[in-house]
């Protein structure tokens, strides 16, 4: 399962990243990282991106950046 598959609202424990290069860079810089829970807040308009909650930190990503951000649901 990955962020993308998540509903809005729904918080999930990242497990894999399977970005590379400056994507993986940049999302390590702002403390996405795997063991952290992220929540998502909100889908774009005809869900290409999607805004995510790490900590303190809100970021959007594209589509195809939160397909390979692996996740598992909390209870």
């Amino acid at each position: 399962m990955s962020v993308y598959d998540l509903k809005a609202g729904e918080r999930a424990k990242i497990v894999r990243i399977e970005v590379s290069g400056s994507g993986a860079a940049r999302l390590q810089s702002l403390g996405i990282t795997v063991g952290k829970k992220v929540t998502v807040l909100a889908f774009s308009l005809f869900k290409t991106g999607v805004l995510i909650g790490c900590g303190a930190v809100r970021v959007g990503v594209r589509r195809e950046i939160a397909k390979l951000i692996g996740v598992e649901k909390c209870a």
